[in-house]
């Protein structure tokens, strides 16, 4: 059983389509459950095969519902993927409002622990359990303009550490997942076409191209899968070779 949130995204909704494909059952979390049943529906599948909540990870109240509706329905978590994220506009660190800044840290950072948190107790129930905590290529290096989303990134694959170790006894692990320029909705929301996005990216590629979001998604079925049971507290990157260079 998974929990995914910022499951209305292209890479949220490509996860759980592939773990869906692999026989989970899930409980699928975004801000708008509405707009994630009409994503599902156009995909082909039915969307009251999934738990569908309502859910700002940044709001503890709202965790705490979501984690608790999911844990009635179903009896148990086995798998929390930490999907949904929030970006600020492109700006120099000296030029970051406050606002900005705090709403990043919120959802990226504090809104996976709130989560991580909560879907711990049934997994230390059940003495299983994976954490997989979607993180960037920016938790790495940084680019300019992205002083609040790197360090949310960074300190992201840092709490995955702890969260490895703190449990590792409860017979939890704990991963994060670093793609780097993955071809989705919200980079040509941001840059212009997939043409567009490739000619402004690609060259800061090693592979020649940037990625998709069914390559995250089957990094992040193998993470949570009996394959990588030696695998915690560590970093899978999906770049393309950015950070080799």
């Amino acid at each position: 059983m998974a929990v995914i949130t910022g499951a209305a995204g292209d890479i949220g909704l490509a996860i759980a389509l592939r773990y869906a494909r692999a026989g989970a059952r899930l409980a699928l979390l975004d801000l708008d459950a509405a707009a994630l049943a009409e994503r599902i529906e156009a995909t082909g599948m039915t969307s009251s095969e999934f738990l569908l909540l309502s859910c700002d990870v940044s709001s503890e109240d709202e965790v705490k519902t979501a984690v608790a509706a999911t844990s009635q329905c179903f009896g148990r978590v086995d798998i929390l993927v930490n999907n949904a994220a929030a970006l600020t506009p492109l700006a120099p660190t000296a030029q970051v409002e406050t606002a900005a800044w705090r709403r990043v840290i919120e959802v990226n950072l504090t809104g996976a622990f709130l989560m991580a948190r909560e879907c711990l107790r049934p997994m230390i129930a059940a003495q299983r359990g994976v954490i997989i905590n979607v993180a960037s290529q920016l938790a790495h290096v940084t680019t300019p303009g992205r002083a609040a989303y790197s360090a949310s990134k960074a300190a992201l694959l840092s709490l995955t550490r702890s969260i490895a170790l703190d449990h590792a006894g409860d017979g939890i692990r704990a991963v994060s997942l670093s793609p780097g320029a993955i071809m989705t909705s919200r980079l040509t929301r941001l840059i212009g076409s997939p043409d567009e996005v490739s000619a402004a990216l690609v060259g800061d590629y090693p592979s020649g191209r940037i990625g998709t979001a069914d390559e995250v998604a089957a990094a992040a079925l193998f993470l949570a899968s009996d394959d990588a049971a030696f695998v915690t507290g560590s970093d899978f990157l999906i770049d393309g070779g950015y950070t080799a260079r």
